[in-house]
């Protein structure tokens, strides 16, 4: 699991999120709960997180779709933006669990984020799934053992932050980045596309810096209507 700490003191705010890869063993998660359809097994996942919120006051725990998600840091910027925008009173969702999507997918279309990165069935079948945590506590490995004990889970190795062209590929599809967009970034670097070979680091961090900038855009577009 990674761990960061976030203070914002221009607006008295102080909070800390985790992110973890976990394998769940259904056999034994269906078995514990007494569930005979496996269509009941996201019911069953959501309601043990609302009791864990619950448990841990102001806390928010959200599984998500790896798909479209760039990396860890991508997950920490949309962290980061949502908790400004309940703080600042620009939030589009009132619950933080959906807006989390709204800013990893940097749009304000509720349903077509939560396609993009909320998580299905299916998922539990993959080799892992991802979930992050924010609390305004220092408790976030806490919350993590009761969710792990509870969702009769094990930790599996961190790969969300393994590079890989063609989840790079659809990245670039998903948010319509234009070549034009990433090589005035990689520019900004120093790196002229044209002339020299681009490593796939260089890339990420330019993906990376458009993500951001698309979540600051939407930001800027709730604080334009909230003063309307």
């Amino acid at each position: 699991m990674i761990v960061k700490e976030f203070k914002i003191n221009e607006l008295n705010l102080h909070f800390f999120v985790g992110i973890n890869q976990i394998k769940m063993d259904l056999d034994e998660f269906l078995n514990f709960y007494t569930i005979k359809n496996q269509k009941e097994i996201l019911d069953q996942v959501f309601k043990l997180l609302v009791e864990v919120q619950n448990k841990y006051k102001n806390s928010v725990v959200q599984f998500l779709k790896e798909k479209y998600i760039l990396n860890s840091d991508h997950i920490f910027n949309a962290c980061y933006n949502l908790q400004k925008a309940f703080q600042q009173e620009i939030n589009i969702s009132n619950k933080k669990n959906i807006e989390i999507f709204l800013y990893l997918a940097s749009n304000r279309q509720i349903k077509k984020s939560i396609e993009a990165f909320g998580i299905n069935i299916t998922d539990f079948d993959k080799n892992s799934c991802i979930y992050c945590i924010i609390s305004p506590n220092d408790n976030i490995h806490s919350i993590n053992d009761e969710l792990i004990q509870k969702l009769k889970a094990h930790e599996t190795q961190f790969t969300l932050n393994n590079q890989d062209i063609n989840k790079l590929n659809k990245i670039k599809e998903f948010f319509k980045i234009s070549d034009d967009q990433i090589n005035v970034i990689l520019n900004s670097y120093g790196i002229q596309n044209n002339k020299m070979k681009i490593s796939l680091d260089s890339k990420y961090s330019a993906f990376h810096d458009i993500i951001c900038e698309k979540m600051a855009l939407l930001s800027l577009e709730q604080v334009k209507i909230k003063n309307l």
